[in-house]
């Protein structure tokens, strides 16, 4: 069942500058003093509640640097699926969204440690709002200047990136998990394959297996290491005070669309995908710490770089 109230979720479909498909989520983080040990009992010193998942987060973070971003995924018709719909049509994005009547929204218990800032993440999704294939709408693809995916979405997926690739729309993914046999034919319809090093350590060897022309590995606060073309690009994370390293790689992503259209390098791309990643991280939540544009100039600017125009 999909809801057609409220800006609807359904709009006329015009021109944007990325489309994203895949997951949403609510996340409830509880902030702890320490990670707890079996059959231990812990005090929660703080309670919070925030909406992530990675695709949407990196569709937020492209909205808060100034471009314009549609969504497109499944919620439960629940309280998180409204919250977690709101949260987006706060930040100004376009909605294709399905609301699954009966479905659960998925959801995160993120236990996060004081002055820490790492966390580990519980998670739970109904398979119910896998998002069809028979209700993907080509022109929500092609009507943009690029493709996000996470992969989760099997079917609709590869289905979108077909689309993509047949209009020359290049292809961005966020790979944590081979979700079934289509993720391997999906990965080699993508231009930029960007994975942690959960998935893969070694860059070249997913971008022999898979053809992608740029494929990148994230390693949190140790940075990360991209083949473009053949050519690697090793670089160094920001070191800033650490409060939250939920979502840094959903923003990383979506800082990264950003640079790719601009034309940037991809020195200047990574560097600047590091800084926005950097100053999210500085706030709790997967979201609630994404920078604008001016605020990511001026973090470069006080480690002595210039941000490309």
């Amino acid at each position: 069942m999909e809801r057609q109230t409220k800006n609807s979720v359904k709009p006329p479909i015009g021109t944007t500058d990325v489309a994203g498909l895949g997951l949403n989520a609510l996340d409830t983080i509880c902030i702890v003093p320490r990670l707890p040990e079996p059959n231990g009992k812990l005090r929660i010193r703080d309670l919070r509640v925030e909406p992530g998942g990675q695709v949407a987060t990196a569709l937020v973070t492209c909205t808060r640097l100034g471009l314009k971003a549609r969504y497109i995924g499944s919620v439960g018709k629940d309280d998180a699926g409204r919250a977690q719909l709101e949260s987006l049509w706060a930040e100004g994005l376009e909605l294709d969204v399905r609301e699954v009547e009966g479905a659960s929204s998925q959801v995160a218990i993120i236990l996060l440690e004081e002055g820490v800032g790492e966390r580990t993440i519980l998670w739970t999704r109904d398979p119910r709002l896998s998002y069809p294939v028979e209700q993907l709408r080509r022109e929500c693809i092609i009507n943009s200047r690029l493709l996000h995916l996470d992969g989760c979405d099997s079917v609709a997926a590869l289905q979108a990136a077909r689309w993509a690739r047949e209009a020359q729309i290049p292809v961005v993914i966020d790979i944590d998990e081979v979700y079934d046999d289509s993720t391997h034919e999906l990965l080699c319809l993508v231009d930029y394959l960007i994975a942690g090093s959960d998935f893969a350590d070694d860059p070249c060897a997913l971008a022999d297996r898979y053809g992608c022309p740029v494929v990148g590995i994230t390693r949190g606060a140790e940075g990360a290491v991209f083949v473009d073309h053949g050519r690697v690009v090793k670089s160094n994370a920001f070191q800033v005070p650490v409060a939250d390293t939920t979502g840094a790689g959903d923003v990383f992503h979506g800082a990264f669309i950003y640079g790719l259209l601009q034309n940037w390098c991809m020195d200047d791309v990574v560097r600047f995908s590091h800084a926005v990643a950097a100053l999210k991280c500085m706030r709790i939540g997967a979201r609630r710490g994404i920078p604008t544009l001016p605020e990511v100039r001026e973090f470069l600017k006080q480690r002595g770089y210039t941000m490309a125009s």
